[in-house]
């Protein structure tokens, strides 16, 4: 079955919007999870790793049955898991899968202004243009096993890599446009692009939600990484930190009022989207809903920021 990607017609370029259709019983599955796990069919992937300059990941394209969509794996930090990169170039092409597990991660940046719709059974592989980057709005990034490996350790911040702003990426991530357009069985959602991963910020913990298998969610005030000044940029935004990883092990010793700085990456908030679902109206055009998923951390211990 090939994937369903489509060229969104009626919709004018200078919107250069994204199409993601998606079963409802997969945004209830995911919504309160961190992760995902899936046997992976290598189709493309990067030679060598990026440079720490470019963000030091490897991308992995390929498909998967418990996913349905165009996906690309990626392995942080890749340079420091050789044995990780052999394993994928081992099956990159032979159409053979490996177990594979990382955080699940829905976000408008590869979309290519196409319709993503969610299909059964892995698919066929992309045939176009940059087989690494496919057109995709889904992604398993980081990636945190491999055939067994285990990859968590690669979740620290990238030496080389000048991260992004938290002003200009969260102002970003505020001001973007989402829809919502349900049906009976599945779920529409029409989103412009945003980009900026890699953000570098400060934490405020807020409050804690109960601690799933795979993580924890918390509640957090989001400030600027200024040494000097820290500047209050969100008020309440949901932060996911992954079981076994260096940023999880850390904030767990956080208090209510305590801070920590981070490098993380956003995702749509399918705990959002849900609530969003059931109460409609205009809920349904709000603007983006997303979380961020904490993937290093540069404290040492439990600092203080804002009031």
């Amino acid at each position: 079955m090939m994937y369903a990607i489509l060229f969104v017609s009626s919709i004018s370029p200078s919107y250069a919007d994204d199409i993601l259709e998606l079963n409802r019983s997969f945004i209830e599955k995911y919504k309160n999870r961190l992760t995902i796990s899936a046997q992976y069919v290598v189709d493309a992937a990067h030679k060598k790793p990026n440079p720490g300059s470019k963000d030091g990941d490897m991308h992995v394209a390929g498909r998967a049955p418990e996913i349905g969509l165009a996906t690309v794996a990626e392995i942080q930090n890749a340079k420091s898991v050789p044995a990780a990169v052999d394993a994928i170039h081992a099956l990159e092409g032979t159409g053979q899968s490996i177990a594979l597990s990382g955080v699940w991660r829905i976000w408008p940046e590869h979309g290519g202004d196409n319709s993503h719709i969610q299909q059964s059974g892995a698919g066929s592989p992309y045939e176009g243009p940059t087989p690494t980057n496919p057109p995709h709005v889904f992604e398993i990034h980081p990636i945190l096993n491999l055939g067994g490996q285990d990859l968590s350790p690669t979740l620290q911040p990238i030496q080389g890599f000048e991260e992004k702003d938290a002003e200009d990426a969260f102002s970003r991530y505020e001001r973007s446009t989402f829809e919502i357009m349900p049906s009976e069985d599945r779920v529409r959602m029409r989103m412009r692009m945003v980009g900026y991963n890699y953000v570098k910020f400060m934490l405020k913990l807020r409050k804690r939600f109960h601690r799933e298998d795979d993580g924890e969610f918390v509640s957090a005030a989001i400030y600027s990484a200024k040494e000097d000044e820290q500047e209050l940029l969100v008020h309440d935004r949901r932060v996911g930190f992954v079981a076994g990883t260096a940023p999880d092990e850390k904030q767990k010793s956080l208090q209510v009022g305590d801070c920590m700085l981070l490098l993380g990456i956003p995702r749509v908030d399918l705990a959002l989207v849900s609530w969003r679902i059931k109460h409609g109206g205009d809920a349904l055009r709000w603007s983006m809903p997303y979380e961020i998923i904490a993937v290093g951390v540069y404290d040492d211990a439990p600092t203080q920021c804002g009031e």
